[in-house]
């Protein structure tokens, strides 16, 4: 009997050593240091928000009672996101900034505080490709897509 349970135990042993090395799933892997082979503002690898180089998205959102606004939107690899409002009026806009994150249904998720203020947001948006869509109403029965943009001062 004491052959057997120290056989399973050495076997146990033996087994946990091997699958010591088991690969790291994507959504908890540190970022990539140095140069990538991903191709440069790739959205989607898998399930996970991923990008390789710094992004920039924009909407344009026209309403009755304005004017409209313009929304950028940067996002850096290190996880650092920029959302500026500007009025198509040119009256000051607004300037969040805070940190992005991968939810685990794949969705980007923008923690962000407005500059200046106590202010906070949480905005979800589902990514599709070149655009991401915002999940919440805060922008109305319009919604508001960002489209991918070339990233200003990079030619």
């Amino acid at each position: 009997m004491r052959t057997i349970l120290f056989s399973t135990f050495i076997a146990f042993l033996a087994t946990s050593c091997l699958n010591n090395g088991q690969p790291i799933p994507a959504k908890n892997a540190p970022p990539p240091a140095g140069p990538s082979e991903i191709p440069a503002n790739t959205e989607q690898q898998g399930n996970a928000f991923t990008i390789s180089t710094e992004v920039f998205y924009q909407a344009t959102l026209e309403s009755p009672s304005t004017q409209g606004q313009i929304i950028s939107l940067s996002l850096t690899p290190g996880r650092k996101a920029e959302m500026v409002t500007n009025q198509k009026d040119n009256t000051q806009g607004t300037i969040d900034t805070g940190l992005w994150s991968t939810l685990d249904n794949g969705n980007l998720l923008l923690m962000l505080k407005r500059v200046g203020e106590k202010d906070s947001l949480r905005l979800e948006f589902k990514t599709d490709g070149e655009k991401l869509i915002y999940t919440g109403d805060a922008y109305g029965a319009g919604g508001l897509t960002l489209w991918i943009r070339p990233v200003p001062g990079s030619n």
